[in-house]
């Protein structure tokens, strides 16, 4: 009776080391290919592999990755109702992610930057919802190196006269890549974007 107890447990945790293993090369897979998807097709069908995997898998990271990948959508479309519907479905996807997480944080204040992008009209709702994402991200995680990315960006893109300018932003995109090089995180999962485009800025 043991010896069966003993074979069904060890039956168990294979299965479940596999399923995790299988879960895990989906996921890398995928964020890998979100990175650098920057057409709709590739955009809507990615999307859809995370909400297929989120179903199996109540986990943050496949809802992460969704909610990314619609406002990675609302970029990539040219009509401004696909652009807003986009941006809608990434704003549903965030109410599920838990607000104390710093990456779901820095999360936030890209919607807010990309729902802004869309419709400036709003900046008096999304650009405290920015700020504010923003600064909470980095109480929680000073060392999260997107949370400068993301304000470089929005100090890059202000005038002068609002304390913005380039040389404000490219300030923060330096910081932004020493936060970079010395990032560490035993989360296979974890987000990864921004390097690239921190690079882009240095660069110019």
């Amino acid at each position: 009776m043991k010896t069966t107890l003993m074979l069904f447990a060890m039956l168990l945790i294979f299965s479940f080391t596999k399923a995790q293993d299988d879960y895990k090369k989906v996921m890398l897979e995928n964020i890998q290919a979100l990175d650098t998807a920057a057409d709709t097709q590739s955009l809507n069908k990615l999307v859809s592999v995370f909400t297929a995997v989120y179903d199996v898998k109540k986990d943050w990271h496949p809802l992460y990755y969704e909610c990314l990948g619609y406002i990675k959508l609302s970029r990539a479309y040219q009509n401004t109702e696909q652009k807003k519907a986009a941006i809608q479905k990434a704003a549903d996807l965030l109410d599920g992610l838990p607000v104390t997480n710093d990456e779901v944080l820095v999360l936030r204040a890209l919607y807010a930057l990309n729902y802004l992008a869309i419709d400036r009209s709003e900046w008096q709702t999304y650009l405290p919802m920015l700020n504010n994402s923003l600064k909470k991200a980095q109480d929680i995680n000073p060392d999260n190196p997107r949370s400068y990315y993301l304000q470089g960006l929005l100090k890059y893109n202000m005038p002068a006269s609002m304390r913005g300018g380039h040389e404000e932003g490219i300030k923060l995109f330096q910081q932004s890549m020493e936060k970079f090089e010395s990032y560490q995180t035993t989360d296979d999962l974890a987000p990864r974007w921004g390097k690239k485009e921190v690079e882009k800025y240095l660069s110019k």
